[in-house]
C-alpha cells in the first residue's frame, strides 16, 4: 500500500480491493463529497456484506454498527470500539496520509491504526449515507486470518492509542463491566502499570465482592470528575442504554469515560 501511495499523483485517495464490488457512482459521489466539503480528511461510505447467505450475527451486526455511524462527531466517539470503516470504502486526502508516514506495520490492523493516527492529528471524518461499496466475505479473509487482526491486537492498539490521548498519565483507572471483556482489559492496563481501582457494576448479586483487590461498586457511585473510566461492554443494546445512563449521571463521553471493546 505505501509503494501504492508513492506512485500516485492525486490529491485523492480511493482504496479498493480486487474482490470487492464497487457501486459505479461511489468514486464520482465521494469526489464531489470533498470538493463541496474541503475541511473532510477522509470519507467512507455504508457498506454492505456479501454473499448474504454466508453472514453470521456478528458480520451483520458489525455491518448495521458501522452503517450507523455517518456524522464526524458519531465516528469519533466510535473509534474505541471497532473500526468505524470499512478499509475498501475510503477515500482520503493523499497529504494527510503522507504526513503521517503512510501506513505502518506495528502488529495490528494497519488501516485501523491509520484511522486512529489520523483522529489524533484533528482529522476531520464522514461517511455517504448512500450504499456504495459491497464487502466480500469469505473464509480466508484476511481479518478472520490474521493475527493482526485478532481481538487480542486490536486490544493492544486501542491501549496503545489511548495511552497517548484520553489515558495519558494515568495511574489507576475505574472498569465499568466486570465481564470477559473487562478482565482481558484489566490484564493490559495492569501490564502497563494502570491500576484497576474499582469495578462499576449493574447486577446486585456483584455488588459488594472483589475483584483483583478492586471492590465493586453500583452505579449509583458515579459522579463526573472522579478519574478516568473504560466502558467495556460489548453488546450494543446495552452499550447504548450504559451511555444514556452516564448522561443521565452528567458524565461526559471523553472527559469521563470511553467506550472500549
Amino acid at each position: 500500500m505505501n509503494r501504492g501511495l508513492a506512485a500516485c499523483r492525486s490529491e485523492l485517495i480511493a482504496r479498493m480491493d480486487a474482490d470487492d464490488i464497487c457501486h459505479p457512482q461511489r468514486l464520482v459521489r465521494q469526489f464531489n463529497h470533498f470538493r463541496t466539503h474541503p475541511e473532510t480528511t477522509l470519507l467512507s461510505c455504508r457498506i454492505r456484506h456479501f454473499p448474504r447467505s454466508e453472514m453470521r450475527g456478528g458480520f451483520l451486526a458489525y455491518e448495521s454498527w458501522q452503517n450507523g455511524l455517518i456524522s464526524h462527531d458519531e465516528i469519533v466517539r466510535n473509534f474505541y470500539i471497532e473500526s468505524p470503516f470499512a478499509h475498501p470504502s475510503v477515500m482520503f486526502r493523499y497529504r494527510a496520509v503522507e504526513k503521517l508516514g503512510g501506513y505502518r506495520q506495528r502488529g495490528w490492523a494497519e488501516d485501523y491504526d491509520l484511522w486512529l493516527r489520523l483522529v489524533q492529528n484533528g482529522a476531520k471524518f464522514a461517511k455517504l449515507p448512500e450504499t456504495l461499496l459491497f464487502w466480500r466475505d469469505r473464509p480466508d479473509r484476511l481479518s478472520r486470518t490474521g493475527k493482526d487482526y485478532s481481538l487480542d491486537s486490536f486490544r493492544r492498539c486501542k491501549l496503545n492509542f489511548l495511552l497517548n490521548d484520553y489515558l495519558r498519565g494515568v495511574k489507576s483507572v475505574t472498569l465499568w463491566g466486570a465481564g470477559q471483556e473487562g478482565k482481558m482489559w484489566r490484564q493490559l492496563l495492569v501490564d502497563n502499570s494502570i491500576k484497576v481501582e474499582r469495578w462499576i457494576e449493574v447486577d446486585r448479586r456483584k455488588i459488594g465482592q472483589t475483584i483483583h483487590q478492586a471492590p465493586v461498586v453500583g452505579v449509583e457511585q458515579l459522579m463526573p470528575q472522579q478519574g478516568k473510566m473504560l466502558i467495556t461492554i460489548g453488546a450494543r443494546g446495552a452499550r447504548t442504554e450504559v451511555r444514556n445512563f452516564a448522561a443521565a449521571r452528567h458524565l461526559t463521553e471523553g472527559v469521563d469515560f470511553v467506550c472500549v471493546t
